[in-house]
């Protein structure tokens, strides 16, 4: 079997269509929206995250999948790691598969975008749990966070508790992230900042030009939830509790909430 394929190789029903999220952004764009949804002011937005994440644990689990084929003579502990991921991602899949159910959408209305994917193209075990375990897992406990206070402000224990129980395994897959990305380095301080740097080229892709900091500092917009209108967080913000409890120093927070204030990506 092939290392590292192509994302047009990735297998998917007939309904999900791949497409390279530049040209999402340039179709929003079109329309005369923002490139991306990442504040809650558009009709769509909780449709559109839980689609966006659903489609983020598919491809989560397979590149967990593809890490262990493609580094067989890793440590045996890390193998075990990322077959327990691909375990857990299958799980998450599905929990945010019935989710859109329950909020009248479905896999495939929303174009499925190749972000996680294309960080298997990286041909080194610390590079790829740097930019997809502690890079966009550690987006996705952030993303999780802000639709667990959703769910909380609109009085949906469904939403809430299902997306919770699942940031409880991310918590978990991005503290590997850390362990893994230093162990594997250990004693090769060269190898250990290109890994850190192929996480930071995946975090600044996600900063949204500065709309996203901590939640402190996170201005509000009132939001239309229902009949229902009620103050909500106008940005994507970063949780300093959450990423210290995923591996990342304080160091590192500080260093992500500075990118994101002068990030030019969005």
């Amino acid at each position: 079997m092939q290392k590292m394929i192509a994302v047009d190789r990735l297998a998917r029903p007939d309904e999900i269509i791949l497409v390279p999220v530049e040209r999402i952004r340039e179709a929003r764009i079109d329309q005369g929206i923002p490139p991306n949804n990442v504040m809650p002011l558009e009709e769509d937005f909780l449709k559109g995250r839980l689609h966006g994440i659903a489609t983020g644990e598919m491809q989560a689990m397979e590149a967990a999948g593809r890490t262990l084929f493609d580094f067989p003579d890793a440590p045996w502990e890390f193998q075990l790691d990322m077959a327990r991921q691909v375990w857990d991602e299958s799980r998450h899949a599905e929990i945010f598969s019935k989710l859109l159910e329950y909020v009248g959408s479905y896999l495939g209305e929303f174009p499925e975008s190749e972000i996680l994917w294309s960080c298997t193209q990286v041909d080194d075990p610390a590079c790829r749990v740097a930019g997809i375990n502690r890079g966009l897992e550690g987006l996705a406990c952030d993303v999780f966070e802000q639709i667990i206070r959703m769910g909380q402000k609109m009085g949906d224990p469904f939403i809430e508790r299902a997306v919770d129980y699942v940031l409880a395994d991310e918590i978990t897959h991005v503290r590997m992230g850390s362990k893994w990305m230093r162990k594997l380095t250990e004693g090769e301080p060269e190898r250990l900042e290109h890994a850190q740097q192929f996480q930071d080229n995946i975090d600044a892709l996600f900063n949204f030009d500065g709309f996203r900091t901590s939640r402190e500092d996170a201005p509000q917009v009132p939001l239309m939830l229902g009949d229902r209108q009620m103050d909500f967080d106008a940005t994507l913000t970063i949780s300093r509790e959450t990423r210290l409890l995923t591996g990342f120093s304080d160091e590192e927070i500080d260093r992500l909430m500075k990118a994101a204030a002068r990030s030019s990506a969005y």
